[in-house]
């Protein structure tokens, strides 16, 4: 069976930096990821690179941040009350936070806090970055028909 759209696809990958600075290893965790392909829920171009692989196969690519995550965006900041962030703990400059927005859940990077107010970068921590991904293909089965009406992706129990 062959990777196309609303195939549930289970993989264990590293993901890696241009210095090759470890960013993800899902090996080490022994937590592969599970996804829908088609679906969005994965890069443009990770999802293009795995396109027709077979289970087993292993694969080896690089994605430019335009595949990937996009450029960063100098000016794409946001002032934001600290009373709308307590769900985050304690903030710090450089903390990793999720900001519930009209669009969704949005990843942002903590600039500096203030006594009322944070300014968040709001660019994806991955922004900007060429990503190198070594992809081994675990399973692939078809996504079961509830998951395909909802946009989830759980386990279609092959995996």
């Amino acid at each position: 069976m062959y990777i196309s759209s609303n195939k549930v696809v289970t993989v264990h990958y590293s993901l890696t930096d241009d210095n090759q600075q470890i960013i993800e290893n899902t090996y080490e965790k022994n937590k592969p990821l599970v996804y829908t392909h088609g679906r969005g829920q994965m890069p443009s171009g990770f999802e293009s690179q795995l396109s027709k692989a077979t289970k087993g196969q292993k694969l080896s690519f690089s994605l430019m941040p335009a595949e990937a995550y996009g450029l960063r965006k100098i000016n794409n900041t946001q002032r934001i009350p600290v009373k709308y962030l307590k769900h985050e703990g304690k903030l710090s400059a450089g903390k990793q936070i999720k900001v519930n927005t009209d669009t969704g859940v949005r990843h942002g990077t903590i600039i500096k806090v203030g006594k009322f107010n944070a300014d968040v970068d709001m660019n994806h921590p991955l922004a900007g970055k060429n990503l190198h991904f070594e992809v081994e293909v675990i399973s692939i089965c078809d996504a079961p028909e509830s998951s395909s009406a909802s946009g989830q992706s759980p386990s279609c129990g092959c995996c």
